[in-house]
């Protein structure tokens, strides 16, 4: 079926909560820290520091919310991949990776880490915690889930818990998996929202944010960093890069080991109760853990469905890129068959080689980077742990200060790779849908 093209062609999230440009004096000639980057990450930065008597200014290229802080999901849980790290560090030859047992339980802080963050501050966010759902999409690859629920529960208070094919219409509406992983400890909120929380509470703390101001270079000045940009120069005495996907060209020591890949997702018009109740009716987000992702859960009212995913490596138009996800979504969950979009957007995403998000300093510039797809909860909690250590001049007490960052040799940033590599797994994803019927 074609999807209609009469769609909203920005975040559903934005109708309510668009980007803004907030009110600000001048450049100032000088600052304590210059964030550059007024994301989730940056904003939380900035927070911190100027709770604690610093003086901030956060450059932002765009309007405040324009960029992926205020585009994805609004999931907010513990998934992360520690298994890749090993493999990365030994090529990249930096040495080892942090233990996988301190990666997981440092993810469950990230999440606790939001959770206190939203409650303490009184940020209306929509937030529920419902539980996340990762699903089998094929029976072999549910023992893979039965490890980790067993791995995860043994390292920290997840309470997760598999679910068999036979009784997974309790959770998920859908016959293309074969049982699912249930990680109550999960949640969800609206991303639009909880931005703003974190930039109205960064303007009462005295933070000055300046939307609209593109960052052309940062050139050492004596013991600090002179910041030039498009409203002016600002002397500092450290700086923070904290653009993630939406690298400038003062970020590339770090783009050497990002891959920045292009994520889309589509939001239907209000569907029937009885419709909306099959789909998810725990109201859960979940993933399918195909190599191509797909993830998808209820919007905070509960009428609509998100589903989003990988459906091209490169940007493409919304109109093209909701063709596909519909597609998609109508072949695991075919009651949406008839279904309209209301919302398509897309947005770039920032994946590490080790599949770990990183913060840190390199060549005396701080940054946090590396959301991976799951950046709600975890670049707030970086973002926490990098103000942290600039305020005590200590390494961070978090497993993400990593010395090492890895990168695979002759990689310069440009990811030509991307659309070999989705292919490839375009095409193992449709060998195990034969396999399985799916």
């Amino acid at each position: 079926m074609q999807v209609n093209e009469d769609f909203v062609r920005h975040p559903y999230w934005w109708d309510e909560t668009p980007p803004w440009t907030p009110p600000c004096a001048p450049l100032p000639p000088r600052c304590d820290v210059a964030v550059v980057g007024g994301g989730i990450a940056g904003l939380s930065t900035a927070l911190e520091l100027a709770r604690n008597g610093t003086s901030v200014v956060v450059l932002e290229a765009d309007e405040l919310g324009f960029n992926a802080s205020c585009r994805n999901s609004g999931g907010v849980s513990i998934a992360i991949d520690a298994t890749k790290a090993a493999f990365w560090h030994r090529l990249d030859g930096n040495g080892k990776a942090p233990p996988a047992a301190e990666v997981i339980r440092a993810a469950a802080d990230s999440l606790a880490h939001t959770e206190k963050f939203i409650a303490e501050n009184g940020i209306e966010c929509e937030y529920g915690r419902n539980g996340r759902l990762s699903c089998a999409p094929t029976p072999a690859f549910y023992d893979v889930l039965a490890q980790r629920v067993e791995r995860l529960n043994k390292l920290t208070d997840a309470g997760a818990y598999m679910v068999p094919r036979s009784e997974q219409r309790s959770e998920i509406g859908s016959e293309a998996f074969y049982g699912t992983m249930v990680v109550p400890c999960s949640g969800q909120l609206n991303p639009a929202k909880y931005h703003r929380g974190i930039a109205d509470r960064c303007i009462a703390a005295g933070v000055a944010i300046h939307a609209g101001t593109r960052v052309h270079r940062i050139e050492r000045s004596g013991a600090g960093f002179d910041v030039s940009t498009t409203a002016g120069t600002i002397e500092a005495a450290n700086v923070v890069t904290a653009t993630n996907a939406h690298a400038q060209p003062v970020d590339k020591p770090v783009n050497r080991r990002l891959v920045p890949v292009a994520s889309h997702i589509i939001v239907t018009e209000p569907l029937a109760d009885t419709v909306a109740d099959s789909l998810l009716p725990k109201r859960r987000s979940g993933a399918d853990n195909r190599r191509v992702l797909a993830f998808f859960r209820r919007t905070p009212d509960g009428r609509r469905f998100l589903y989003g995913g990988r459906a091209s490596p490169i940007e493409l138009s919304e109109v093209k890129t909701a063709a596909i996800l519909y597609r998609n979504m109508v072949r695991q969950f075919p009651q949406l068959a008839g279904a309209r979009v209301g919302h398509a957007w897309g947005c770039r995403v920032a994946f590490s080689f080790d599949a770990l998000p990183h913060m840190g300093a390199d060549d005396g510039l701080y940054y946090v980077t590396g959301c991976n797809g799951n950046g709600v909860a975890m670049m707030g909690y970086l973002g926490y742990h990098l103000a942290r250590k600039i305020l005590t001049g200590q390494k961070s007490v978090c497993v993400f200060d990593q010395p090492n960052f890895p990168k695979p040799p002759l990689y310069d940033g440009r990811p030509w790779f991307l659309p070999v590599v989705a292919s490839a797994y375009r095409a193992l994803d449709q060998v195990d849908r034969l396999r399985t019927g799916n």
